[in-house]
């Protein structure tokens, strides 16, 4: 009886013990090195979905001003001017702003004087598509914004040319890759006198 007796006060201690046992530093280790490869492959993964998110959601425009464009120079419309607002009107676009450069307010530009009218299609308050040369461009900032660097750029002609293809121009190494990943053929254009593109579909 005394035996039986022993062995459950060993068994209650033991259970005792267990119950203000801690983690030990191997399995603290294991833990942290398990969350931080997960954290490792879930991120770029994470900023490739949104950066393809927010490409999505630009192309659209895009598409209607390739559209528009056609249709404004077809009316008899200049070509020497990138006029966004003009070539969104032809295509029947009614809900957007467009701010002219050098203007205070969003409008249509003032041909008087000198009628260059260029400017920025504000889509939202944190989306826009400016002009840029001959191109309309939108410009994304990543993982590489803390720099002050743009990552890539979605590049459309609309003045002069007849090359009306979308492209993504990289601006750093990982914009490189959205590139490559966006774009609907390896194969390599220069688009503008600096750097490479690569040609896009819509």
């Amino acid at each position: 009886m005394n035996k039986i007796y022993q062995k459950i006060i060993l068994n209650r201690k033991i259970r005792a013990k267990c119950k203000n046992a801690g983690f030990t530093l191997i399995e603290l280790l294991v833990v942290v090195l398990i969350i931080g490869i997960l954290a490792a492959v879930a991120l770029p993964q994470y900023e490739r979905a949104i950066a393809k998110a927010k490409v999505a959601k630009v192309l659209p425009w895009f598409k209607k001003l390739e559209e528009g464009r056609g249709m404004y120079l077809m009316n008899g419309g200049r070509s020497t001017c990138l006029d966004l607002s003009r070539y969104l009107d032809a295509a029947g676009v009614s809900y957007y702003r467009f701010r002219c450069v050098g203007a205070s307010e969003d409008g249509p530009c003032d041909e008087v004087n000198g009628g260059w009218c260029a400017g920025t299609l504000y889509i939202d308050d944190k989306t826009q598509i400016s002009s840029l040369g001959s191109f309309a461009a939108y410009s994304y900032q990543g993982p590489a914004k803390s720099k002050g660097l743009t990552d890539f750029q979605l590049l459309l002609r609309v003045l002069g040319g007849t090359d009306d293809r979308l492209f993504c121009k990289p601006r750093t190494e990982w914009g490189h890759k959205m590139c490559l990943q966006m774009a609907s053929s390896p194969e390599i254009k220069n688009c503008v006198t600096e750097g490479e593109c690569y040609s896009m579909s819509f």
